[in-house]
């Protein structure tokens, strides 16, 4: 309908005529703002699913990271409890004094990780945190990358041990070159392998070390320290693992 052909009806007052028209428009552009609607709709349930998968994908990536990273711990753990035990009460492991001296050094290995975080940010500070239209589903996924960002657990997993500090000072450097080259090996990302390595000192050279481990008075009660502080972090990893794994569930059920 053309303005000219609407004002005509008006001038020679055929009203009817001009009710019609003016429904004819307004039907016109309930349904243009309805199809547009529409298309906004489809355009936001493509972008929210989009980003849901891509939150999966990274919850994925996260699951194996803290797995990793739970291994890792207990093999280090594992040389702690040894060291621990040469340090409380001169117990050699496997009977052997550079397998002890190693266990001394292997138990201050760290493993740095952190969770992908992408996808929520960029959600995040594009409001595309608002196309999962499930209100409980949102808060959830913010308080798990809230938590796992900067948040409570993420002071707990920051790790510097003193006791890291020290045994690398108490130990020679060839024999932390040598445990370097040869009882480590780092593989792509963060994962790391501690390796069993030949001796590359002697019976005697690991006795004396070994006294002057347990000689300093600050290197065992540090261990100790050490050693708790790794597993309330395994604790929480375990913890974070578990909601990673509910919270990739929700995703895929909520698509």
């Amino acid at each position: 309908m053309s303005g000219t052909k609407f004002l005509h009806r008006l001038r020679t007052h055929d009203w009817l005529g001009a009710l019609i028209e003016l429904v004819i428009v307004i039907a016109g552009i309930l349904i243009a703002l309805q199809v547009s609607n529409w298309n906004q709709d489809r355009t936001d349930r493509t972008r929210g699913s989009r980003f849901a998968h891509r939150l999966v994908a990274e919850l994925a990536s996260d699951q194996r990271a803290m797995g990793e990273a739970l291994a890792f711990w207990n093999q280090v753990g594992d040389y702690g409890k040894a060291a621990m035990a040469h340090g409380e009460q001169g117990t050699l492991m496997g009977n052997d004094r550079w397998k002890t001296v190693l266990a001394y050094y292997q138990a201050s290995q760290l493993y740095p990780f952190e969770l992908e975080d992408t996808t929520f940010l960029e959600m995040r500070d594009t409001g595309g945190l608002a196309l999962i239209g499930d209100e409980a589903l949102r808060k959830r996924i913010a308080d798990y990358y809230r938590m796992g960002g900067a948040g409570l657990r993420a002071n707990i997993l920051y790790h510097r041990p003193e006791y890291r500090q020290e045994i690398r000072g108490l130990t020679p450097w060839h024999v932390q070159e040598y445990i370097w080259s040869h009882c480590f090996r780092q593989n792509k990302g963060p994962s790391q392998d501690l390796l069993d390595c030949a001796s590359p000192i002697t019976d005697e050279e690991g006795q004396r070390l070994l006294e002057a481990y347990r000689a300093s008075p600050t290197l065992l009660p540090r261990l100790r320290e050490w050693m708790s502080v790794m597993g309330i972090s395994a604790i929480v990893v375990k913890g974070m693992k578990g909601d990673s794994e509910a919270l990739a569930e929700a995703l895929k059920a909520a698509q």
